[in-house]
C-alpha cells in the first residue's frame, strides 16, 4: 500500500510530522497487524508494550477496542493506559460469532466523530476491525464494496460470520436510504 505524505491531525495541538508510513513503522513492534490506513485511521491486532504511548507521541486522539471481557484482556486497565497518554478510549465489546447492527452503529458512531482522530482501532487479531472498517468505509466514505472488502482482508478480516454481517449491515443501510 503506498502512503502520501499527509500528517496525521495537523490542527491538533498534539500533532507532529509524521507520517503514515513512519507511524505504521513505529507501532509495528507493539501492534500486530498495525496497518496505517489514513490521516484518520490506524488498525491492528491486540497493542502491547509501548503502543499507547507510542500512538500518542504521533499524535493519536483515541483507541477504539473491539475485544471482550470474556477474551481475557483487562478492559478498564487498558481504559487506564489509554487515558494516561491523554487519549480518548472506547469500547464496543463485540462477539466474532455474533456481531450486533447497534453495534456498528455506536462504531459508526464514534468514527465519524472527528474529535476522536485520528484513532487507532483494535481487536485481538484485527479480524473484527477488517469487518467494521469495511462498514465504515462503504456507508460513511461511499467506497464500492469490492473496494472496501480487499481493504478488509489486508486490514485482518478472515472471519466468514464477519464478512458476511458487514455485508448484511452494508444492504441494510442502502435499503433505509432507498425508503
Amino acid at each position: 500500500m503506498l502512503f502520501s505524505t499527509i500528517t496525521f491531525a495537523a490542527e491538533s495541538p498534539k500533532a507532529n510530522a509524521i507520517r503514515p508510513e513512519q507511524i505504521q513503522k513505529l507501532l509495528s513492534p507493539d501492534v500486530p497487524r498495525v496497518l496505517c490506513l489514513d490521516e484518520n485511521f490506524a488498525t491492528g491486532g491486540q497493542p502491547t508494550g509501548d503502543a499507547y504511548a507510542k500512538a500518542a507521541a504521533s499524535g493519536f486522539s483515541s483507541v477504539l477496542s473491539l475485544r471482550t471481557t470474556s477474551e481475557g484482556i483487562d478492559l478498564l486497565r487498558e481504559r487506564a493506559q489509554v487515558e494516561s497518554k491523554k487519549m480518548r478510549y472506547f469500547n464496543i465489546p463485540v462477539n466474532s460469532s455474533s456481531p450486533r447492527a447497534e453495534q456498528a452503529d455506536e462504531f459508526l458512531r464514534i468514527a465519524r466523530d472527528k474529535a476522536n482522530h485520528p484513532m487507532l482501532v483494535t481487536c485481538s487479531t484485527a479480524n473484527r476491525v477488517g469487518a467494521f472498517m469495511m462498514i465504515l468505509r462503504v456507508v460513511e466514505q461511499g467506497w464500492s464494496e469490492e473496494k472496501a472488502l480487499e481493504e478488509a482482508i489486508k486490514i485482518g478480516l478472515r472471519g466468514e460470520e464477519l464478512r458476511k454481517f458487514a455485508k448484511d449491515y452494508i444492504a441494510s443501510q442502502k435499503l433505509k436510504r432507498q425508503l
